[in-house]
């Protein structure tokens, strides 16, 4: 998918829903799918940082024109403009330090909370970013109390694991999580 798709999509997406899109991205982890989609993982980080780049390029400007070192193109135009000022917000995920540092600069961290059995890990895991930079957990345990740490902590937003199930199981699942989160 092209950076143009992309930008269209969540745009449209966030114009459907009012003002309510989110994108969250990552640089990947897996070496031989990146090789596969014909990125080299070696330059990934910076492939990233364009891409996104490019997104909130044609997200914000009428004419949206990029000349990196990874992404290149003309001038274009690219409607539906999102909803949201100064576009949707993006939320980076990973844990490394590279990771937090590129949420920071793009606007918010979105960590795994996969492997969080406790509360107090949930709360050492926000602290890892400033009051600045919004966060929103990826794949939190259904646990009451650790899902009560992660917004003590000052999440911004969970996010929950729904598993490849039958219709009437994913429903009573959704009806749990509801309960859950009030």
């Amino acid at each position: 998918m092209t950076r143009s798709q992309t930008a269209k999509e969540v745009a449209s997406l966030d114009f459907l829903s009012d003002g309510r899109a989110v994108l969250g991205i990552g640089a990947g982890w897996n070496r031989e799918e990146m090789r596969n989609h014909s990125t080299d993982p070696r330059t990934r980080g910076s492939l990233l940082d364009e891409r996104i780049a490019a997104i909130i390029e044609i997200w914000t400007e009428d004419q949206a024109e990029f000349h990196g070192e990874h992404v290149d193109f003309n001038p274009i135009f690219a409607w539906p403009k999102p909803v949201q000022r100064p576009h949707p917000p993006v939320y980076v995920g990973g844990q490394s330090g590279i990771a937090i540092a590129r949420a920071k600069r793009f606007g918010g961290w979105m960590p795994s909370a996969v492997g969080i059995t406790d509360p107090a890990g949930a709360a050492e895991q926000i602290v890892q970013v400033t009051a600045e930079t919004p966060v929103i957990v990826n794949a939190a345990p259904p646990d009451p109390d650790i899902v009560a740490a992660y917004r003590e902590a000052g999440a911004a937003g969970i996010t929950f694991h729904l598993p490849n199930v039958p219709e009437a199981e994913a429903l009573r699942t959704l009806d749990d999580l509801a309960q859950l989160i009030g």
